[in-house]
């Protein structure tokens, strides 16, 4: 009887603490998050975040320092096999960009020059896909095209991993994105249009992709 008045004393100071002191029972993670990057981040940036009905995506917390993406089902979510650390900038974390019945796009900061995407696929046939420096994308036929090196951009297919590549000879940066006024692909169809004062040739251009099966 005695330990039973002991633990609804216990419970009652608790609920009491928690009406007045609301800030001292919120979720650890949240905390931890904020504490990193600033108030509010846990809010903008980890937390779920409904797509569309069914489908979400949300960053969690593994240890102090990483965590992981979730995507999917929010009953059955899938996790990006590589853990993210928690480093405090800001521009590293995350965000979702876009989606279709395939794929959620999201995209990641890391640094100058440097960005990645990450296709997260919604069917169980398809693999998730990282790929640097990418420049635009057509999810409903499953491409991507980014910079591969110097002089080249490939395109390639999510679904089946083929590539195709298209030079561009010419740009006088060392990273061929500062060459890029614009780049669009859509339909099969690559255009392109080159900053004039860092391309030595044509400025811009149509290219169709023909090599690769959709």
């Amino acid at each position: 009887m005695k330990n039973l008045i002991i633990i609804l004393l216990f419970c009652s100071l608790s609920l009491l603490a928690q009406q007045r002191h609301p800030d001292c029972f919120v979720n650890r993670d949240s905390m931890l998050v904020d504490s990193k990057y600033g108030k509010g981040s846990w809010n903008a940036c980890f937390q779920y975040r409904k797509i569309r009905p069914g489908v979400v995506v949300k960053l969690k917390v593994v240890t102090d320092s990483t965590y992981h993406i979730q995507w999917g089902d929010s009953l059955n979510l899938k996790t990006y096999p590589d853990l993210f650390p928690m480093d405090g900038y800001e521009t590293r974390i995350p965000l979702f960009i876009a989606e279709n019945s395939d794929y959620i796009v999201m995209r990641q900061g890391c640094g100058n020059a440097c960005w990645v995407g990450y296709f997260l696929p919604l069917k169980e046939s398809l693999q998730p896909e990282m790929i640097h420096e990418y420049l635009d994308y057509d999810l409903d036929n499953g491409l991507v095209a980014f910079v591969k090196d110097t002089s080249t951009i490939e395109i390639v297919n999510l679904k089946t991993g083929q590539t195709e590549d298209h030079q561009t000879d010419g740009c006088t940066s060392a990273f061929p994105g500062y060459c890029i006024d614009s780049l669009s692909i859509k339909n099969r169809i690559l255009k392109y249009k080159w900053i004039p004062d860092t391309y030595i040739k044509s400025h811009k251009g149509t290219v169709r992709v023909e090599r690769i099966k959709i």
